[in-house]
């Protein structure tokens, strides 16, 4: 089924069940030319049934080419809004047609399976949406009425019967398929919360939010495979808060869980989203990968995140160095041939530089 919207909504069809439905309004009509053809009491067919069902096939190879060229938009756009009058004017050619039958082969219950023919396919392919089964269906209700009580002039319980029948039948067959059309709905909107979980869980750290250790491999490679022929150079930036496990014995690790949440924020908030991005990579160490021209501007990244760290004035008693939280950072370049691991142990000798140096600071 061809539905473009997840949830359902302003789907009124699906475009193979449309396009299914005028095929079968096409092989009807060929059909009843046929047996009307095929009739051997009779010299010519009537123009007004051969007209009605030109017309009907006519109508279905314009709408069977315009939603092969739109494909799966029938429910978006001008198509969408105009589809309710051509459904309409089948059902009214197909009302026309059926009165015009009656009165040519006097022959009410032969209608009336035909009719039936009909809606069934029309039911199917309109399910979904229970207005345009009524601008198909009701015309040639209305059609089969004005039979029964008009022209017949003769009431019959049993005609009158049959057509309930058929409407009860109908409509029921709708209330199902849409119930069945909303649990697959319900199950692929499920599906895909749970995808989305999964995905979440597989790339991004549960507490912070940023990427996880596992996605930096698929960026650094997105990275470098970015920067063949290019002038840019790839940076990587390890960070670590600093005295952070004398933080989580003086405040607690739920207040530890808080702090590292802020410091993400800080972090994010320091980068430009084009060009950077950040990754938990482990406890409290952080890692942003950058692609820029020259080293300042990595520098510069790393000197805002120092200075949105400080902003945010945590609290912190167990630091040597300040009253609060504080972070110290290594960068390291990328050189063609250099893999993840050999960046990542580079930075971390800068990074290690930069505690030894008294940390608060960036060393590179």
């Amino acid at each position: 089924m061809d539905i473009n919207h997840s949830t359902g909504e302003n789907v009124i069809t699906s475009t193979k069940g449309y396009m299914w439905f005028l095929s079968l309004n096409i092989i009807y009509c060929f059909w009843l030319l046929l047996r009307s053809a095929d009739r051997s009491d009779i010299d010519t067919l009537p123009l007004a049934l051969q007209l009605l069902c030109g017309g009907i096939i006519t109508l279905s190879v314009i709408n069977l080419i315009i939603t092969l060229k739109i494909k799966k938009n029938i429910n978006d756009g001008f198509y969408h809004r105009v589809l309710p009058y051509v459904v309409l004017t089948f059902g009214i050619l197909w009302s026309i047609l059926f009165l015009n039958f009656t009165f040519y082969y006097q022959n009410p219950l032969m209608t009336l399976m035909l009719t039936v023919s009909v809606l069934l396919p029309a039911t199917i392919t309109f399910y979904i949406s229970g207005r345009l089964l009524l601008l198909f269906s009701v015309p040639l209700i209305l059609s089969w009425m004005y039979v029964e009580f008009f022209v017949l002039e003769k009431f019959s319980v049993a005609q009158f019967c049959g057509v309930i029948i058929m409407l009860l039948v109908i409509y029921s067959a709708r209330y199902i398929l849409l119930e069945w059309y909303q649990r697959v709905q319900r199950s692929e909107y499920e599906k895909n919360l749970l995808i989305k979980k999964l995905v979440q869980q597989a790339h991004y750290d549960a507490l912070t939010g940023l990427f996880n250790r596992l996605s930096l491999t698929r960026f650094f490679e997105e990275c470098v495979n970015d920067l063949a022929g290019n002038k840019k150079k790839l940076f990587m930036i390890v960070m670590d808060i600093d005295y952070f496990k004398q933080y989580n014995d003086i405040y607690g690790h739920v207040a530890g869980d808080k702090c590292l949440i802020k410091v993400s924020h800080c972090i994010e908030q320091s980068l430009r989203k084009e060009t950077d991005s950040a990754f938990r990579f482990g406890g409290e160490e952080f890692v942003v990968l950058t692609v820029c021209d020259s080293i300042s501007q990595a520098k510069a990244i790393s000197q805002r995140i120092q200075q949105n760290i400080a902003h945010a004035n945590i609290s912190h008693k167990g630091s040597a160095i300040s009253s609060t939280l504080t972070i110290s950072q290594g960068i390291a370049q990328w050189h063609e041939g250099m893999t993840l691991e050999a960046l990542v142990e580079q930075a971390d000798k800068e990074l290690y530089n930069a505690k030894k140096s008294g940390r608060n600071r960036v060393c590179y």
